[in-house]
């Protein structure tokens, strides 16, 4: 009997299917225009979050009626997530400080909204991944959506270095198409920005999801596609990718990657010092108990040298291309305080941003003031050495939106407090935790994914000093990529898993 290829089960199966491709996919995109324009001028606009919502509204609640379940790492997650529905409705009995009129039931609700849409990532990307075939499928359409985004990062690298950043109209369009960011933008001139809003989003999507994938699949020698001469397109798109990550001339995305990288020297480093250890096994005793003592400590020494070298030439080197690095390197003396050093270095608005959200902690550091909430204290706790600085003067003249405080772990404090923090720390640990598990695992695929995790964790670390959103979908994914292996490695046992796991190398 012949299969009828029209049949809803089919034609549903295949959207669903063409609906996490899309999402992958569309990863690189992080403010796409038309999106923008729909979700009333917003900036984070990624289209991956539509075709999320399709999986949320039109796949999951089936997944639910058939039996599925939730993989027990996301226990943690969900109580944060209750954690800060709680502190937000809480917050109504606190006496906000008005700011431009604005109401705290929308200000709220705005930012429910975008934990909202970072939980559904979450969800999906963990729970649709947990088939072997998918995550497999998954990977690659990770390596050609970077192979997207890194052409046409290389094409403005080019004409950043052979034309003085000035594009050609061509590629001016095609980018307006793609971004509400401009290529014509005179503040991010002569930095690589890719399709995203600004260049420290583009460095946040590499750190987050790109690059731990190549460099752990580097590390291991797995890959999802055939290798050319023990080549495999994972080692040619990470050397890209960070080259490409240094000219977005992100000092916290370079920061997070040389994270990451340390962890890598830590653990190989380890493996180095037992694998000596069980050489010196055929020397004499007394000469093995003298080396056992000093090889550890040695090793860590020079390890931790050549590594605080290569960071310093690499910020040396970084300093003929960032203003801002060179003026902390030309300092001859270092403020008196930290505000002081860091308007000195151009970094001060940022550090002005933290500490509002700093003092809004200590005055309710239980659960804080409920999401989206930090900006209305933003005047009440101005330091005065912010009016020195025209982007402060400027949002308290002019925008019409409430400030946020610039950084993930500073808004947990202060919109969640000690009990929010506290347990979207105990998930990161969850994960890290899952993250080792699978690096000790008999297949290289999951090893592999193992270390992409603890990668993700650690850029994450550095990451979320930067970014505050959680509309942004790059950490959800890589989180809800380690949930999906650690479940599905968990079942390795009790199941087989697939022979390609084994053969894709």
């Amino acid at each position: 009997m012949k299969k009828n290829l029209f049949s809803l089960p089919r034609v549903y199966n295949l959207g669903m299917n063409y609906a996490m491709g899309a999402a992958v996919l569309f990863l690189p995109l992080t403010s796409l225009p038309a999106l923008s324009v729909l979700m009333g001028g917003t900036m984070v606009a990624p289209p991956t979050i539509v075709f999320i919502f399709i999986l949320f509204i039109g796949w999951l609640p089936a997944y639910l009626l058939r039996g599925g379940k939730f993989p027990g790492e996301m226990g943690p997650f969900f109580v944060f997530v209750v954690l800060a529905l709680m502190a937000s409705a809480a917050a109504f009995v606190i006496n906000f400080p008005s700011f431009r009129g604005s109401a705290i039931q929308n200000a709220e609700a705005s930012a429910v909204l975008t934990l909202a849409v970072g939980s559904a990532t979450y969800v999906i990307v963990s729970i649709w991944n947990q088939e072997s075939g998918r995550l497999v499928r998954t990977l690659r359409l990770i390596n050609i959506s970077g192979v997207i985004l890194l052409a046409w990062s290389l094409l403005q690298l080019a004409q950043i270095l052979l034309n003085s950043g000035d594009y050609p109209d061509r590629m001016v369009q095609i980018q307006s198409l793609l971004s509400t960011r401009s290529l014509l933008d005179f503040g991010f001139r002569g930095r690589v920005g890719g399709f995203a809003f600004e260049p420290s989003w583009q460095a946040h999507l590499l750190n987050m999801v790109y690059l731990p994938y190549w460099l752990a699949a580097t590390v291991t020698g797995y890959s999802v596609s055939k290798k050319l001469w023990r080549l495999s397109a994972e080692n040619i798109l990470l050397v890209s990718g960070i080259i490409i990550l240094y000219f977005t001339v992100s000092r916290i995305g370079l920061l997070a990657l040389l994270v990451a990288f340390a962890f890598l020297f830590y653990r190989l480093n380890t493996q180095f010092i037992k694998w000596f250890q069980k050489r010196l096994q055929r020397r004499s005793s007394s000469i093995r108990l003298q080396l056992d003592k000093l090889i550890p400590g040695l090793s860590i020494l020079v390890v931790l040298l050549a590594y605080l070298a290569a960071v310093a030439g690499l910020v040396l080197l970084w300093s003929r291309f960032d203003q801002r690095i060179a003026n902390l390197l030309s300092l001859r003396e270092i403020p008196s305080s930290l505000l002081e050093l860091a308007f000195s270095v151009n970094f001060g608005e940022r550090v002005v941003y933290w500490s509002i959200g700093w003092s809004v902690f200590a005055r309710y550091p239980l659960l804080g003031v409920g999401l989206g909430n930090t900006g209305f204290f933003f005047q009440h706790y101005l330091p005065s050495i912010a009016y020195r600085s025209p982007e402060i003067i400027n949002l308290l003249d002019q925008a019409m939106v409430i400030p946020n405080v610039k950084s993930f772990w500073i808004r947990l404090l202060s919109e969640t407090g000690l009990v929010g923090f506290s347990v979207f720390a105990a998930w990161q640990i969850v994960l890290w935790r899952a993250g080792a598990f699978l690096r000790a695992k008999r297949f290289m695929f999951f090893r592999t994914l193992g270390w992409m995790g603890a990668f993700a964790i650690l850029a994450f670390i550095c990451e979320g000093f930067s970014i505050d959103s959680f509309a942004l979908p790059y950490l959800w994914v890589a989180m809800g990529l380690l949930t999906a292996a650690s479940a599905l490695a968990r079942r390795e046992a009790n199941e087989p898993i697939g022979d390609h796991l084994v053969q894709t190398q």
